[in-house]
């Protein structure tokens, strides 16, 4: 999510805000939000994974959150475009830890992975989620991020060992155009993970307000890193 290239954008006021029961997408020096002290979303851990090698480092938790904000730790995982591995098997060891770590940072109840695997690793990926569901405790709700096109290919979605999918509707690549038009407009063709339940938008990419009212919780990413909605 935070990390991922940049593409061709429809950019709207910077000044948009997302509604007063948003979760807000914080990364690096970014500071929170108003409309997001009830929940936040942190990356918690970056783990990136070039060929055979995996490195693990730390997120910038923001400082100063008011006590009461629940926090949901997020491990970023960020996937190599020149040298990207033929698989996650290897990283696996590395994953579950920062997801067990996260988990031990959580105080809302939930932690999230965004990973964003390419078709070669779709049932590594899948297997992945399944081993963490598994791992993490019983109370610990686990959630996960879904590329856009993800909404249209129900082998990724279906029966995803996961207790909320937000499927992420910007930077969409060469298909951002038709499947902005999909979810604007026709968003019944789209998997039903990807309907009503959770979402993720742009500060810089929104839809009209009635799209992201559809759902039930809203995840928001700002490119400027929030740095002036204060």
């Amino acid at each position: 999510m935070a990390d991922r290239n940049a593409s061709t954008t429809t950019t709207l006021p910077a000044t948009l805000i997302p509604p007063s029961d948003a979760i807000a997408w914080l990364w690096k020096d970014a500071p929170l939000p108003a409309f997001s002290r009830a929940t936040v979303a942190v990356v918690d851990r970056h783990v990136w994974l070039a060929g055979d090698k995996v490195l693990v480092r730390p997120g910038a938790r923001p400082r100063g959150l008011p006590p009461g904000t629940r926090v949901i730790p997020v491990v970023h995982v960020e996937i190599d475009q020149l040298h990207p591995p033929a698989g996650l098997r290897a990283a696996r060891p590395a994953i579950l830890a920062a997801l067990d770590g996260a988990a031990r940072a959580s105080t809302s109840g939930w932690v999230q992975l965004d990973l964003e695997a390419r078709p070669s690793q779709r049932e590594d990926y899948r297997a992945l989620v399944a081993q963490i569901r598994a791992r993490l405790p019983r109370d610990m709700r686990f959630s996960v991020t879904a590329l856009a096109w993800w909404c249209r290919a129900p082998a990724w979605l279906d029966g995803l060992a996961a207790d909320e999918v937000v499927p992420m509707f910007f930077r969409m690549g060469r298909d951002n155009a038709p499947l902005r038009a999909i979810v604007a407009e026709r968003p019944g063709v789209l998997h039903p993970l990807c309907r009503a339940g959770s979402a993720g938008f742009s500060r810089q990419e929104a839809f009209a307000p009635a799209v992201a009212a559809r759902y039930r919780r809203t995840y928001w990413f700002d490119e400027r890193r929030w740095k002036d909605s204060r």
